[in-house]
């Protein structure tokens, strides 16, 4: 993760998942918001390799090299 200034989003998630957080965060050791971030992220990176895989399935276009690295390293 890259070093930038962190913008305030207000969600709401279900009860369930707020007490999962606090859960993890502190068995962690790391801030609610840290856990949240980096869960995004990591969903955000597997979004992204089913967007690609789609977008090669259907037009068979070239897939760019970060691309390839994202397959790559699911595959291992």
């Amino acid at each position: 993760m890259t070093a930038s200034k962190n913008k305030k989003l207000l969600i709401s998630v279900p009860q369930n998942l707020s007490d999962e957080i606090s859960e993890f965060a502190e068995e962690l050791h790391q801030n609610k918001s840290a856990l949240v971030s980096q869960a995004l992220e990591f969903y955000f990176d597997h979004l992204d390799l089913q967007i690609a895989k789609k977008r090669s399935a259907e037009q068979n276009k070239t897939v760019s090299l970060s691309q390839m690295r994202k397959l790559s390293d699911e595959q291992i």
